[in-house]
């Protein structure tokens, strides 16, 4: 018969082993996150916290979010459509994409671009972060019409 303690130890190894995490270096578990595709606009504008027109002009550090790094970015704003993002340039960091093998950006960083651009973005962590992947940055040439009405 097991004593108390031999028995505990083996629940908690079993429970450390079976959470996903490991003991091991170098080990770690992926988080693959299931990102929103938004059919219209309007819809993507809506779940915003802030919308912006503006050019990133330069990086800014890194950050972390679901395991994977985030480049920051600093963004001249030109225009902000919804939200308070604060004075100066804005601090926002390109959503990674997730189920990579831990790359933050195989298709490239969409704010890696020094070229005008309509961002949409939430605050994760008390940072500025695109909203997704894919449409959380577009590019927005001067003279295009907004793709979604602004509430008056």
């Amino acid at each position: 018969m097991r004593s108390p303690m031999a028995t505990a130890l083996v629940g908690l190894l079993i429970g450390v082993l079976t959470t996903g995490c490991s003991l091991l270096p170098g080990a770690h578990t992926e988080t693959c996150v299931d990102w929103v595709h938004f059919e219209a606009p309007q819809e993507q504008f809506k779940e915003a916290g802030l919308v912006l027109i503006g050019k990133p002009v330069a990086k800014d550090g890194e950050t972390s979010i679901y395991g994977y790094t985030a480049q920051i970015h600093l963004v001249d704003v030109e225009a902000v459509l919804k939200g308070e993002p604060g004075p100066g340039p804005v601090r926002i960091a390109s959503m990674p994409l997730t189920c990579t093998g831990g790359v933050s950006y195989p298709e490239g960083d969409p704010l890696d671009e020094n070229r005008r651009m309509l961002i949409y973005a939430n605050r994760q962590n008390g940072d500025w972060f695109t909203m997704t992947p894919a449409q959380g940055a577009v590019p927005f040439e001067p003279g295009t019409q907004l793709p979604f009405k602004r509430a008056s």
